[in-house]
């Protein structure tokens, strides 16, 4: 493999990964350190550093989200976690990690669970269990709460389901994100499933008879292990019809290495999810004392629960237990991942790993590299221009240094209304979708209306404005996503037009971003020795729709590549189909017309077409 050399004259961040195997280099980052924007910031420049590639980040948490969720807010009338009122947490993270190529998967710690007694007043278990009180589960005494203190949502419930898989499409829609994992998608104890609901489906499947008192009781246990099954297919399916490239991840336990104790405590069958592809890879816990035990719990795992070593990496604890592992420790567990075959590990967690990244840089990840589940190029498409650059960045007008800091030293600065602006020019890599992103230099007396133009392909001209006097602002934030050309030009012009008199403009750094949910398809890698086939119209399925929006019928032609029969369906956002027409007789052109979508309610839904191992989605928007 070789890299195409990007032809540079000025100071960027592209990051040329490492020509090593793909692995895995992930941790966790939990509530702690996202107290702020800069916490976030010095975490992953912690990680970058040490040369860490994939970063779970906590955002489904004691029963709120850590995003601006408008699921949440149709159900519980809030948007955020109050405590992060204002805030962000999972656009901070992207601005920070893709910067330096780390890939950000949004950890839904919580799962299933929707609340905690500990950010409750007495009595309150919960935002989503004040708007539905019906959704809590229940343990066969009637007690819902657990010995953690929370309480979970009704496993079986297809609208508290629902209700989470919205959560997931909303934030693969809305972010480009490079990856979801769930997380206490299981049972807290066997003691659960003796809700309600779950009481009346049960018997509604088994003649009447009730769920058996025997929580152990082995058909009980599948029964309840097979709703979950279910409901992780769905969400997998919901998430990949929304973005297809999206990493789906879990990180389900297991501590033993001669039973299944994930399924056999927690109802959890997470190697049924692996061996039907519901899931594209698992960072298994494995939160033990030593790489023997370890070893043991992989050769189990290969022999009795799946073999399919690429989608399974081990996820080892630094302190297990509340014991600290020697380093050697932790090190012979890496080594053992390696030795047995798998794609890297997971470590809990990153602030556990302070003391231990001088030792793992040294000795096992001395140099970049990427995850195994995406290309090479996936995350690298990044440049940044620093406002010391005076080559790519063009001064109109009058600025002086600022005491106030920016991203590498002094701030720009400028009282100067109208004349005054600066033009940043950018050597863009490959043709694509691309997010620009400002370093935002805040205080009192600065300018409430900073303004940016974005100059994208085509003469497109794109306005933003940022509020230099809000706080909350500072730092990496996003002005914009724009369609860029390949080749040097100007991509971003900061105007000083609607500066307030006694006000002040300030200026820094910006950086520019392949968005990969808009742009998944652009490849800036060659291989010298054997290209890769590049299909034409002739041999990949097109499909085209018409009109769109559609308000009560559409139509669609489609362009199959063989003379296979074809299928097509039209999906929800939660990847349920809705309509379908099977066996198709292929043709030069198929062409379908004033297909009745009036009994569909209005919202975006998929399209796809399938022919044999050749497929294509297109989005569909119904609006009546």
């Amino acid at each position: 493999m070789k890299l195409k050399f990007l032809s540079l004259v000025f100071c960027l961040s592209v990051l040329i990964p490492s020509l090593n195997a793909q692995e895995l280099r992930g941790t966790w980052i939990a509530r702690n350190s996202l107290t702020s924007k800069e916490a976030i910031a010095i975490a992953i420049d912690s990680l970058a550093k040490n040369n860490f590639n994939v970063v779970y980040i906590n955002l489904w948490s004691r029963g709120y989200p850590l995003w601006q969720s408008e699921v949440f807010k149709n159900e519980t009338g809030l948007w955020i976690d109050p405590q992060y009122q204002g805030r962000d947490v999972l656009a901070e993270t992207i601005s920070e990690a893709h910067r330096h190529g780390i890939h950000v998967e949004a950890w839904f710690e919580y799962g299933l669970v929707g609340g905690w007694s500990g950010n409750q007043p007495a009595g309150v278990k919960g935002p989503i269990f004040q708007a539905h009180p019906d959704w809590v589960a229940r343990k066969q005494n009637g007690t819902e709460i657990d010995g953690s203190n929370f309480y979970w949502m009704a496993h079986t419930r297809p609208d508290a389901q629902n209700f989470l898989i919205a959560m997931c499409t909303e934030i693969a829609r809305k972010y480009d994100l490079d990856g979801i994992e769930l997380d206490r998608i299981r049972y807290s104890s066997l003691e659960y499933g003796y809700d309600t609901y779950t009481d009346s489906l049960y018997k509604a499947e088994h003649n009447g008879t009730a769920p058996p008192t025997n929580t152990s009781d082995p058909v009980w246990l599948r029964w309840r292990a097979d709703k979950l099954n279910g409901f992780t297919a769905r969400a997998y399916d919901s998430i990949k019809s929304v973005n297809p490239h999206i990493n789906v991840s879990n990180a389900p336990s297991l501590y033993s290495s001669s039973s299944y104790t994930s399924y056999n405590s927690y109802c959890q069958d997470w190697a049924w999810w692996v061996n039907n592809d519901k899931i594209d890879n698992v960072q298994v816990q494995m939160y033990v004392g030593s790489a023997a035990t370890m070893s043991n719990i992989l050769d189990y795992i290969n022999n009795s629960l799946t073999s399919r070593k690429s989608k399974i990496f081990p996820a080892i604890a630094i302190i297990p237990n509340g014991n600290p592992l020697a380093l050697t420790e932790v090190g012979n567990m890496i080594a053992t991942t390696r030795q047995k075959g798998y794609g890297g590990n997971a470590i809990w967690y990153y602030t556990d790993l302070t003391g231990v990244f001088p030792y793992l840089k040294a000795n096992f990840y001395q140099s970049k590299t990427h995850p195994p589940f995406s290309p090479v190029d996936w995350r690298t498409v990044n440049q940044t221009l620093p406002i010391n650059d005076t080559v790519n960045i063009v001064r109109n007008g009058s600025w002086v240094s600022s005491t106030l800091p920016g991203f590498s030293g002094a701030s720009l600065a400028t009282t100067q209304r109208d004349s005054a602006s600066l033009e940043y020019y950018f050597n863009v890599p490959a043709d694509g979708f691309y997010d620009v992103y400002t370093y935002n230099v805040t205080a009192i007396n600065r300018n409430d209306s900073a303004n940016y133009r974005l100059y994208g392909k085509n003469g497109v001209v794109n306005e933003s404005f940022v509020d230099q006097s809000l706080s909350a602002n500072r730092r990496w934030g996003k002005i914009g996503e724009i369609e860029l050309a390949e080749g040097r030009s100007k991509v971003v012009q900061l105007t000083s037009r609607y500066l307030d008199a006694g006000k002040t403009l300030s200026a820094d750094a910006v950086y520019i971003k392949l968005n990969r949910r808009l742009s998944p398809d652009v490849v800036t890698k060659i291989d010298v020795e054997k290209p890769a086939e590049k299909k034409s119209p002739k041999n990949q399925i097109e499909l085209k729709i018409f009109p769109n929006p559609a308000k009560g019928y559409f139509s669609f032609s489609l362009f199959p590549v063989s003379s296979a029969p074809v299928r097509l369906r039209i999906m929800n956002v939660l990847g349920e189909c809705v309509w379908e027409k099977s066996g198709i007789e292929s043709q030069k052109e198929i062409i379908y017309s004033n297909i009745n979508v009036s009994n569909l309610a209005s919202g975006i839904y998929f399209v796809a077409a399938e022919q044999g191992t050749e497929n294509v989605l297109a989005k569909l928007l119904i609006q009546h």
